[in-house]
């Protein structure tokens, strides 16, 4: 299902973005180069690593599971909106969880980091989130909704989020009761009091009216975490969280350590590690090359059938995430302060 247009997915979000770049600066709206290509880099890894992935878990499940607690319903027009109105409800509990439990917040600030707010940061997602949220997709096979529709509603809902990272449009009228607004959304990616843990629908703003975790935009936001982290590489940004959980359980012993899994982050403690001593030096040069690579290997990686060569072309794609990044190798890493995060 995904064949036909998984190769253009990259592209045109890139060519969206780049449009979004001209209006950013003429309006004189802050972004950097550094954050730019951390958030690509990052969104690149995501896509790298999720190859396929919605489609061949969700048909998995359909193929290995020899009974559903319903027949599956029929392929009609009623079903689909059903199908895709449950997926958003599972995006909203997704979501949720990802801001309220310390285990899924370590897989989801990454997309929280950027204090900079445009369509680039789309594409600061984590791997592991995309893998938990396919799975987690799944379960509708299982109450006898078409494998086909919640694929089709799977990649729908991904489209839609899209703009919603953009300052260029706030609201549309009438629909801003229904749907998710970037308004709605900016004041999700808010650090302000007000603005923390709101606004969790991907499409639909009624199930934020519904369990009261609405908030509307009533002063400017204050884009990224409650304090800035020090780290610009993909490596660190989406690991340093899962140390710091580690270290409860040699810190405070196994019965705490297990309880701070489940709790808010607000209960972890301040300390920023590092797990490589990673920095970065990015530059447009390393930016435009690496971009160019990944784009034309990764439609050459989609098609490949040939285990060895899609070895090497992956390879090739995880260079190019390297390059945009701009990561050098070094042998230490300057030690940060310690800072609380949410």
């Amino acid at each position: 299902m995904s064949a036909t247009f998984i190769p253009f997915l990259v592209p045109l979000g890139l060519l969206l973005f780049l449009l979004e770049v001209y209006f950013l600066r003429k309006n004189q709206i802050k972004i950097t180069l550094e954050q730019t290509a951390l958030n690509i880099s990052l969104g690149f890894l995501e896509r790298l690593l999720g190859l396929y992935l919605t489609e061949k878990s969700i048909l998995l499940v359909n193929k290995s599971l020899d009974f559903a607690f319903f027949e599956t319903l029929p392929k009609t027009w009623w079903v689909l909106a059903i199908t895709f109105i449950a997926l958003d409800l599972i995006w909203y509990i997704f979501h949720l969880a990802g801001h309220r439990i310390s285990l899924m917040w370590g897989i989801h600030l990454v997309h929280h980091h950027s204090e900079e707010f445009n369509l680039s940061v789309n594409f600061a997602l984590s791997p592991l989130g995309f893998i938990l949220r396919s799975f987690m997709y799944c379960s509708l096979v299982v109450f006898g909704l078409p494998v086909e529709y919640v694929i089709l509603s799977s990649y729908l809902n991904a489209f839609y989020q899209y703009y919603l990272h953009t300052q260029f449009i706030n609201t549309i009228p009438y629909l801003e009761k229904v749907f998710v607004m970037p308004a709605h959304h900016q004041v999700h990616h808010g650090s302000n009091e007000l603005y923390l843990d709101k606004n969790f629908g991907g499409v639909f703003i009624f199930w934020d009216r519904l369990f009261r975790t609405y908030q509307p935009l009533v002063e400017p936001v204050n884009y990224g975490l409650t304090a800035a982290l020090p780290h610009r590489d993909f490596f660190n940004l989406q690991t340093f969280f899962f140390k710091k959980l580690l270290a409860n359980f040699k810190s405070m012993g196994f019965k705490d350590g297990i309880r701070l899994l489940f709790v808010g982050p607000e209960h972890q403690s301040s300390e920023i590690p590092s797990v490589l001593p990673l920095k970065t030096n990015t530059s447009k040069t390393k930016l435009i090359i690496g971009v160019l690579i990944y784009v034309l290997a990764y439609q050459t990686l989609i098609q490949i059938e040939n285990l060895v060569w899609f070895i090497i072309v992956f390879l090739l794609n995880f260079i190019a995430i390297i390059i945009i990044n701009g990561i050098n190798f070094s042998k230490s890493i300057n030690k940060t302060p310690d800072i609380n995060e949410h």
